[in-house]
């Protein structure tokens, strides 16, 4: 993916915070001096904020308050001869703060060392990561000054990496698991956590998009919110009234693809076939060097999550629909089953994903097979587009060719399914369909065609497949026979349970069908209709597998 070296656009400087410096002598010329020589100071454009403290006890309280002190000039003789010390170890060892800068001006140099040589001194310093030790008439305003820049610099420094490891940490949450993402159902909902959580200004973020409707328009859209925002979902931008995100979003081209301003971030991601994305996160932030290439890092990443994912929807677009009109192919001469594939599409899908969360049948019913199965399922039948319009048409029972004909539907159908399937890795849609189609007039005693399969021998789609089937046959007008009611059409499904099909799949086809007679009552076909040749085939699909008590189906 192309990257701009473009920097984003970021607002005038901000003011930073200054650095607290804590003085910590009984004597009140020490800080009188440390005023007097940092005045004027600024460090990267930082001041210092200097407070007193005349005792070990206030300096602790002090130290309690304002963790993120950077520097203490310490007299260490406060009261008592290792009270400085014992404030060292209460910052380093009870606090846990290895940041805060040191420096020790002391009265006499062997004050708290008990020797005046070198050797003392460092292992003094060493013990206690002390960043500088003087004595207090040597220390000119100048000397002074000098010495508490370099500790406040050194505190930067230290600052600044524990915030880069801390942005590091911060990206790999935010980036891990981005590109399995595969698809913007998925990925959508889950970006807007993740770049909160890398920037840390604020929890109110909109996720846009523009160019991704038919027919195309330059519309902004929210596909995903949260925060204040959280309401809004599939609006438009313009519809929000807030006058300031739309603008925002508007400044959002090629040339500005991260825009960033003291109360608020935009990102914008590419892809192609002219699809922008736009994500915005609303809270204060420093709109420091640090902050935007994080957020630049995470840009390019998630704009490669972004793109591939709607790659893959199209290609999932592309699939289905060649699916479907492989599907239409096998039944387009009936008319009486008006929506006999997508009936057989949602109910098989149901049913896998109400096993799927009963965890049955773990070693076939993963998630994956879940996803796939509904759609495989509408190429069950593909194989009838081997029979002749002859053999379809023909009245009354079938006999000998003409029959074994139509049951020969099952293994052509497979043989063409799996063929294509094979340039495809893995568990691929069309290998489901497959299974599918050969194995779906199976029955779960094993008196079924054409293998004669039993119980889990029979591949789990083929088992769902032949529920679905059934169903939506025995619900559907024939030529021989009006359709029948769903509760009567049920009721023999279940009755023919550990005979004809699987009784988990029965459990859960029970389950899908009382939920859509609850929530989508209008899935189900109604009463009357023409009658076709695969209506006709379907009926002699029923009585081969079921008998002469077809017939009254």
């Amino acid at each position: 993916m192309r990257h701009d070296d473009a920097r984003p656009e970021m607002a005038g400087p901000v003011a930073k915070p200054p650095f607290k410096v804590l003085v910590v002598d009984s004597d009140p010329s020490l800080l009188a001096k440390a005023r007097s020589a940092v005045e004027g100071l600024s460090i990267d454009g930082a001041g210092v904020d200097l407070t007193g403290a005349t005792s070990a006890a206030e300096a602790r309280d002090a130290l309690q308050r304002h963790p993120d002190t950077a520097l203490i000039l310490l007299e260490t003789a406060l009261g008592g001869p290792k009270a400085g010390l014992e404030l060292v170890a209460y910052l380093r060892r009870e606090l846990g703060n290895q940041r805060t800068r040191i420096l020790v001006c002391t009265d006499e140099r062997d004050s708290e060392t008990g020797s005046a040589d070198t050797g003392s001194e460092d292992e003094a310093i060493a013990a206690n990561d002390v960043g500088d030790w003087r004595v207090k008439a040597e220390l000119t305003p100048r000397a002074l000054r000098t010495a508490v820049a370099g500790q406040l610099r050194t505190f930067a420094s230290l600052q600044a990496l524990a915030a880069g490891r801390k942005g590091l940490a911060r990206m790999l949450v935010a980036t891990t698991g981005l590109l399995e993402m595969r698809t913007p159902d998925v990925l959508f909902p889950n970006i807007l956590p993740r770049v909160v959580g890398l920037l840390g200004i604020g929890h109110h973020a909109l996720l846009c998009i523009q160019g991704d409707t038919l027919p195309r328009d330059r519309k902004i859209r929210v596909r995903a919110s949260t925060g204040r925002f959280a309401k809004w979902k599939d609006v438009e931008v313009a519809e929000l009234g807030e006058p300031r995100v739309e603008a925002a979003l508007e400044r959002l081209s090629p040339s500005s693809e991260t825009i960033i301003e003291p109360d608020f971030c935009a990102l914008r991601l590419r892809a192609n076939g002219g699809i922008t994305g736009m994500i915005y996160v609303e809270g204060r932030n420093d709109g420091t060097a640090r902050e935007w290439q994080l957020m630049e890092l995470f840009r390019n990443k998630c704009s490669i999550a972004f793109e591939n994912a709607l790659l893959i929807e199209e290609l999932n677009t592309s699939q289905k629909a060649t699916v479907l009109a492989m599907g239409a192919l096998a039944e387009y001469k009936d008319n009486a089953a008006t929506g006999h594939l997508q009936r057989i599409e949602k109910l098989v899908g149901s049913i896998a994903r109400e096993l799927h969360r009963r965890e049955k049948f773990r070693d076939e019913l993963d998630a994956d097979f879940v996803e796939k199965v509904g759609l495989a399922a509408l190429l069950h039948d593909v194989g009838m587009l081997s029979v002749s319009d002859e053999t379809l048409g023909m009245p009354g029972e079938l006999t000998g060719i003409d029959m074994q004909m139509i049951q020969r539907h099952t293994e052509i159908g497979h043989r063409i399914l799996a063929e294509a399937a094979v340039p495809l890795r893995g568990r691929s849609l069309l290998s489901i369909a497959a299974e599918i189609a050969r194995y779906h007039h199976e029955r779960y005693d094993g008196s079924g065609y054409q293998e004669g399969l039993r119980g889990s021998a029979i591949p789990i789609g083929a088992r769902i497949m032949a529920v679905a089937d059934v169903f939506d046959a025995l619900i559907t007008s024939r030529q021989y026979r009006s359709a029948w009611a769903v509760e009567d059409a049920m009721a023999w499904i279940v009755e023919r349970s550990g005979r004809d099909f699987d009784p988990d799949v029965v459990d859960a086809f029970v389950h899908v069908v009382r939920r859509f007679q609850t929530d989508d009552p209008g899935w189900f076909p109604k009463a009357g209709g023409g009658h076709g040749m695969l209506g006709g085939a379907i009926g002699r699909k029923l009585r081969a597998l079921f008998g002469r008590r077809a017939e009254a189906m």
